[in-house]
Formats: structure tokens, sequence, C-alpha cells
């Protein structure tokens, strides 16, 4: 029968993907990724005026929200105990 302490090291072990953190790391991920898509199909388009402002702005924020993401991602890690060599680098 398995102990307490390995059920809890399995657990972990099985579920690190799924933890807070890493999930907000996805997320960063993802936004980088969209504001550089932004960037590079819909800056460049100076034909339609109405979006000149859009746009661009749109990709500020993208990016700006994936940078603070980097600060809430550790913060939650050490509130929630998630901590590891490799989120630390």
């Amino acid at each position: 029968m398995a102990t307490v302490a390995s059920k809890r090291k399995l657990l972990t072990a099985n579920h690190v993907f799924c933890y807070v953190p890493n999930l907000i790391g996805y997320s960063r991920v993802v936004g980088a990724l969209a504001s550089f898509a932004v960037m590079i199909l819909f800056c460049n388009d100076t034909n339609n005026e109405n979006e000149t402002i859009a746009m661009p702005l749109l990709a500020i924020s993208l990016y700006l929200s994936s940078f603070v993401g980097d600060a809430v991602d550790g913060w939650v890690a050490r509130k929630l105990n998630q901590t590891s060599t490799f989120g630390g680098v």
C-alpha cells in the first residue's frame, strides 16, 4: 500500500503541467505569439486608415499582458508553493 507521501509525489509529478503558474505561462506564450501575428499581418497594411491606431495598440497590449504575466506567474507560484528550479530561471 502506498504511503501518503508517495501519493503526493505521484500527484505532483503527473499534474505539473496543470499547475496554475504553468497555465499562466502557456497563456503568456499564446499572447506573445498573437502579438507578433498582429504585428506581422495587420500593422503593415497602410491602406486601411480606420485600423491604423487599433492594430498597433492591440499588438502592444497583447505583448504587455504577456510581460506582466511573467511577474504574476512567479507570484502565484510562490503563493501556491508550486515553485521549481526550472521556474526560477
